[in-house]
């Protein structure tokens, strides 16, 4: 018989304005996207409980809480106090934007200022725009290398990798 474990986990996503954290948490929460670009003012924060098979025998039930956290860099304040108490998070760069891709040093940076090292996933998105790309896979593994994270090319709309993406952190979590 397996044995279920109940666990709560606050996840942050978080990287520049515009890359598509809201669309990303819009499309694993409530599988929808909606190409209108919404800011995000401070923080929103949405749920999901997802079941996790660790092994045969044990299975968790997480319940995630998501924080959409603005990315607007003169609010450096909010999102740090925001970090608080996090247990993992996404950085998300847009591949049309090359700084994007950079500047996830300094969120991770900033990040692990507030919460020590969790763990945390890189999430390259608007895969989808084929041929405006504005740095390679080589570029964001060189990142990924550098801040001892996994990536994952996503896309909003289409749904691409966003659910193995969170499978991923919520495994890392568990572990």
């Amino acid at each position: 018989m397996a044995t279920i474990s109940e666990i709560k986990q606050k996840l942050c996503m978080i990287g520049d304005w515009g890359v598509g954290k809201t669309s990303l948490i819009r499309k694993f929460v409530y599988n929808q996207f909606d190409d209108k670009y919404l800011v995000t003012f401070g923080t929103k924060v949405s749920k999901k409980r997802i079941k996790y098979k660790v092994d045969k025998e044990n299975i968790v039930d997480m319940n995630l809480i998501i924080w959409d956290i603005m990315g607007q860099k003169e609010f450096k304040r909010v999102q740090l106090n925001a970090y608080k108490s996090a247990n993992g998070a996404f950085i998300i760069c847009d591949v049309t934007r090359n700084d994007t891709l950079f500047n996830i040093y300094t969120w991770q940076s900033d990040l692990y200022e507030v919460t020590g090292e969790i763990p945390i996933v890189i999430l390259a998105n608007k895969a989808d725009l084929r041929g405006q790309e504005k740095f390679s896979e080589d570029d964001l593994r060189k990142v990924a290398n550098d801040i001892n994270a996994p990536y994952f090319f996503t896309s909003a709309k289409t749904g691409d990798n966003v659910e193995d993406a969170f499978t991923n952190l919520g495994l890392k979590l568990i572990k």
